[in-house]
C-alpha cells in the first residue's frame, strides 16, 4: 500500500485518510475493525457449524441407506433426554427439512444432493468471510502501525514544544 493509508468499507461510504487523523481518532477507527472482524468471525464459527451438521446429515444418509439397516431398530431422541423406540421401515426415504418447518420426502441419493448443495454453499461463503476477514486484519494492523506513528508525531511535537519553552525561559532569565 501507499504511503497514505486510504480505507472504506463501502463503495458508497467516504474515504478516510488515516494520515490526517489524531490517535485518539485512529483508536475508535480501529475499534470500529475490531468489531466487524470480531462479527465476521462469529459468522464463520455459525457457518462452520451449519456446515458439520448438514455434513452429518449426508454421513447419517449414508449409514442409514445401507442394505443392512433395513427393519433396523433405533431410539428416536424426542428431546435432550427421552428416546422413543423406534424401526426403520424404507430406509430408502428421508423426511428432510427445507426450512421454516417444512419437510419433504426425499429418496436417499436425492436427499444426500439436497444437503450437499447446501455444504457447497457454505462452503463459498465461508470462503468468501475468510477473504474479508484477511482484508479486515490487514486493515487492524495498518490502522496499529499509523496509530503508533501519530503517538510519535504527537510525542516529537511535544518535546519540541517543550524545548522551545525552555529556550524561551532561558533567554528571558
Amino acid at each position: 500500500m501507499s504511503p497514505r493509508k486510504y480505507f472504506t468499507n463501502h463503495p458508497c461510504l467516504q474515504i478516510v485518510d488515516l494520515t490526517k487523523l489524531n490517535p485518539e481518532q485512529l483508536t475508535a477507527v480501529k475499534q470500529q475493525f475490531d468489531q466487524e472482524l470480531q462479527h465476521f468471525t462469529q459468522s464463520l464459527q455459525a457457518l462452520s457449524m451449519a456446515k458439520g451438521k448438514f455434513v452429518e446429515c449426508i454421513d447419517d444418509i449414508k449409514t442409514v441407506s445401507q442394505a443392512e439397516n433395513e427393519g433396523q431398530k433405533l431410539l428416536i431422541p424426542a428431546s435432550a433426554s427421552l428416546y422413543i423406540p423406534g424401526k426403520i421401515v424404507d430406509n430408502k426415504k428421508f423426511m428432510v427439512d427445507i426450512g421454516t418447518g417444512y419437510y419433504v420426502e426425499k429418496s436417499a441419493d436425492a436427499a444426500i444432493l439436497f444437503y450437499q448443495k447446501k455444504v457447497d454453499k457454505l462452503n463459498k461463503e465461508s470462503v468468501q468471510i475468510q477473504d474479508i476477514i484477511k482484508e479486515k486484519t490487514q486493515y487492524s494492523l495498518t490502522i496499529e502501525a499509523q496509530i503508533r506513528q501519530a503517538a510519535i508525531r504527537q510525542h516529537e511535537a511535544m518535546s519540541k514544544q517543550q524545548q522551545q519553552q525552555q529556550q524561551k525561559e532561558a533567554t528571558t532569565a
